[in-house]
């Protein structure tokens, strides 16, 4: 009976699914762990979880070759910061490893609080093998707007991408997307970020596919780039009394340019270039990604009679232009049309005869008449 109990209690422990973190806890029960490990050869990640607040903690990590009596190939220590109770913190690091060999790897990792180990654990991946997820990441592409990722299938499957901006080693806005799918041919998979950043400062876009099936798998790719301020002109609008353009921004740096409205007459041919007329600055406000803005500006007099060459340069926060554009005013205004008053309403108030009566008549009247109703009046009393 004991034997069969045996062989019941292996079974069942053969059945529960590989976890590829083995995550342990230091000295009993602590308030903060290790709760999910993931690294290949370039990247990792590692996310902590705390049932109260935490300061001043730190990460000790390392790569080894298991089947090399542990040999350390790349290791790293740095802060985990201070973070909120019941809440998941995940920061992001990277190997250098030069001349990476074929093989088992092991990653090994340690929260640490004034050099006290508070939970370790480890992640077992296997670098440049035959792969058997679903699909393989072709290309990666950040940009101040957003991320963007291509993937190709090996066959039809379904998975979940996290998005992650990355600000050395801090994830500082992480999307997700859940249940995409991927059939027979390549896809595109895009989200924008919802962070401000840092105009010419580097960031670093990662993404991080989840796939279930046939066994529970992940591949990760990073790529970095430096955040930009950006916009477009989408529409300009001119006429003999002003122009006006809507600027589109493109970047989740904070847009806070300058549109320039630059105005030439056409010379005739033969007559030389264009004449400068006027100019006109005018502050574009504040813009982020898929945010709108109408700027309008008016010349100092309506255009007389002839074709104008107009200008519109975008300039960007660091006095760049990022976008210029150039179109044509012809006007058929003359200058004495510009010049007049005005027809005539009929309502003069000069006193001039204007054909009905004598001028001032009818004032004299009133008041000859107010004089006799007052000496009637007083007369009677």
């Amino acid at each position: 009976m004991k034997a069969v109990f045996l062989v019941l209690v292996l079974f069942l422990l053969s059945a529960l699914p590989a976890s590829a973190a083995d995550t342990s806890q230091i000295n009993g029960a602590g308030s903060v762990r290790i709760a999910e490990l993931y690294s290949d050869i370039e990247s990792f990640d590692v996310t902590f979880y705390s049932a109260q607040p935490e300061e001043n903690l730190s990460l000790e990590v390392s790569l080894v070759r298991p089947d090399r009596n542990d040999e350390i190939i790349a290791a790293q220590e740095f802060s985990a910061g201070s973070f909120p109770a019941n809440t998941r913190v995940m920061k992001v690091g990277f190997w250098d490893v030069r001349n990476a060999e074929r093989g088992a790897y092991t990653m090994r990792a340690r929260l640490l609080e004034q050099g006290e180990v508070l939970s370790e654990s480890e992640y077992n991946f296997v670098y440049a093998s035959n792969s058997a997820l679903r699909f393989r990441i072709d290309d990666l592409v950040p940009n101040s707007e957003g991320i963007a990722v291509v993937l190709s299938p090996n066959q039809a499957s379904l998975f979940d991408i996290e998005y992650m901006l990355v600000d050395g080693h801090n994830v500082i806005y992480k999307t997700k997307t859940e249940k995409a799918s991927l059939t027979s041919i390549p896809e595109t998979f895009t989200a924008s970020w919802g962070a401000l950043l840092e105009n010419n400062k580097e960031y670093t876009g990662r993404v991080k596919v989840h796939v279930y099936s046939p066994s529970r798998g992940f591949a990760a790719s990073t790529e970095n780039f430096t955040a930009r301020d950006d916009a477009e002109i989408t529409d300009i609008y001119e006429d003999e009394t002003g122009a006006s353009a809507t600027v589109l921004g493109s970047s989740q740096v904070p847009f806070e340019g300058t549109l320039v409205f630059s105005l030439y007459k056409v010379q005739e041919t033969g007559s030389g270039g264009p004449v400068f007329v006027e100019s006109a600055s005018e502050r574009v406000p504040v813009l982020l990604a898929d945010d709108d803005e109408t700027v309008e500006v008016a010349w100092r007099e309506r255009l007389t009679q002839g074709v104008y060459r107009l200008e519109i340069e975008l300039i960007g926060n660091d006095g760049d232009v990022i976008e210029r554009r150039e179109t044509i005013i012809e006007s058929d205004l003359s200058p004495s049309n510009i010049n007049e008053t005005g027809p005539d309403t009929g309502n003069n108030t000069t006193g001039e005869n204007d054909g009905n009566g004598i001028p001032g008549f009818s004032i004299a009247a009133g008041v000859v008449g107010f004089f006799m109703v007052f000496a009637l009046f007083k007369k009677l009393h």
